[in-house]
Parts: C-alpha cells; structure tokens; sequence
C-alpha cells in the first residue's frame, strides 16, 4: 500500500469517536451540536446575509472555472468521437471485400 495514502484505521477510529460523542449520555443538552445546527434563528440570519463583493467575485470565479472544465470535458468527449468514427472508417476501407460485390476492387469491365 503507498506511504501517501491515509490509513483506513484511521478513519474507522475517528468515525467510532464522533459516534461516541454524538450519542453520549453524559453531556448536556446546551452542548449538542445538532441544536445549534438546527437553529432557525441563526440559520436564517445567516442565509439572508448578502454575500460581499469578494464573496461575488469568488463565486463567479468558481462557476466560471467550473463551465471551462465542463467545456473541455465535453470538447473531450466530441474529440473522441471523431476519432473513434475515423478508426472505423479506416478500418472498413482497408479491409478486403468492401469494394464490390465481387470481393475486389477491380472493374468490372
């Protein structure tokens, strides 16, 4: 297995220690994260907050970037095509017997 990639261990470990603390009886209710989550007061304060001109600018940034990469992987896709219709017809010229009834490409004179 490579160094770089994180263990798996690790993950399951984390995964048991959030599980355990989400359903702790030991803690209070003013301590759940669920709560504070689910708070509509704060919830729609934040969601009516306009975004700034540089929370804008990113966002317009990001779906910019976003329609490029779309873009290329559709340009991809159209290329790939092409050549996979130039293959076939390369291949269909190629090979013996498609000229005539014949079986050649002589004529029939």
């Amino acid at each position: 297995m490579p160094a770089d990639r994180p263990d798996p261990n690790d993950f399951l470990e984390m995964a048991q220690r959030m599980l355990r603390g989400l359903f702790d009886p030991s803690r209070g209710d003013d301590d759940d994260p669920w709560a504070r989550a689910t708070d509509r007061g704060s919830a729609t304060r934040e969601r009516r907050r306009e975004p700034n001109a540089e929370e804008r600018r990113e966002n317009l940034t990001f779906a910019l970037a976003t329609r490029a990469v779309e873009a290329l992987e559709d340009l991809a896709l159209n290329v790939a095509a092409i050549r996979q219709r130039l293959e076939r017809t390369t291949t269909q010229e190629a090979r013996p017997g498609t000229g005539d009834a014949t079986g050649g490409d002589a004529d029939p004179a």
